[in-house]
């Protein structure tokens, strides 16, 4: 009777936690909003499935909510800092990002770049929820690139000058990670969004060059290792040609075990050097 009495619970909790959470119906909401709040919509349904998709439910109820509340042009802005309990050592950056987000923001942001402006929103909120949970390192990092990628492209709206006398060449992005399973060379969901990130900086910043460098961790055979590296920088150079990255622009290099961003001791797993770094060279 008890275990009878655990599971009808378990399973009341389960139906409680998944209940209004009908992402693909909010995903379809017609939207009444701006260009900002329609690409909102869809950013934070793509946060709620994400989450749902790892049995989150409360962070999935949240970003169902946002995203049904941008479709009807009645977003609130980033989430305040007080809503979530983060980690002290993440305090100080995520504050400085997110008052360099409202700047942009009280600047005419979402007006000027409403596309970019909506995923740095969602990028910020994506980082403080993967922040306040800190146990899963390529998700804030993730979250983080994602958001100043997005900001970076709204901040270069108040840098065009129309009759400027001498060009001049934005601020190169920051470099951008694309991480992968253990012993894999498939983009996962979660390295999609980077995908997208580069793809728009090659397109906005023109850069010279896009440096693409594949790691494995020190896990297994050093030849192996150089192998799966070399796998996975090729997935990310085809991800790249397919949205249209000329491959004239990619240098590659396969660094595998070597060298890693992680130092370990040989053998060790480490999925911080299961990693594609992507650095943009300056064209002018």
């Amino acid at each position: 009777m008890r275990a009878k009495l655990l599971f009808a619970v378990s399973a009341a909790a389960f139906l409680g936690a998944c209940a209004n959470m009908d992402i693909p119906g909010v995903r379809g909401m017609a939207d009444t909003g701006s260009a900002f709040d329609a690409t909102l919509h869809q950013a934070y349904s793509d946060l709620a499935q994400a989450e749902y998709d790892e049995a989150d439910w409360g962070d999935a109820r949240y970003f169902t909510n946002r995203a049904k509340m941008a479709a009807m042009g009645q977003d609130t802005g980033p989430q305040p800092l007080a809503d979530r309990n983060l980690p002290q050592e993440g305090l100080s950056e995520i504050s400085v990002a997110r008052a360099d987000l409202m700047a942009a923001f009280d600047a005419g942001g979402r007006d000027k770049a409403p596309e970019a402006a909506a995923r740095a929103q969602a990028g910020f909120d994506c980082w403080m929820q993967e922040l306040e949970e800190n146990i899963q390192k390529e998700d804030i990092d993730n979250c983080r690139a994602s958001f100043y990628q997005a900001l970076a492209l709204v901040q270069a709206e108040f840098d065009k000058k129309p009759m400027a006398a001498t060009a001049t060449a934005p601020m190169m992005p920051e470099p951008m990670k694309i991480y992968f399973a253990f012993d894999s060379a498939v983009l996962g969901d979660k390295a999609m969004p980077v995908i997208d990130g580069i793809v728009e900086a090659y397109e906005k910043y023109d850069p010279k060059m896009i440096s693409l460098t594949a790691y494995a961790d020190r896990a297994g055979d050093a030849m192996y290792n150089d192998i799966l590296a070399k796998s996975r920088v090729d997935a990310v150079v085809k991800a790249l040609r397919d949205h249209g990255v000329s491959p004239s622009r990619l240098a590659i290099s396969i660094s595998g075990e070597a060298n890693v961003p992680v130092p370990t001791a040989d053998g060790v797993a480490e999925k911080g050097n299961r990693v594609v770094t992507v650095e943009f060279e300056d064209g002018m």
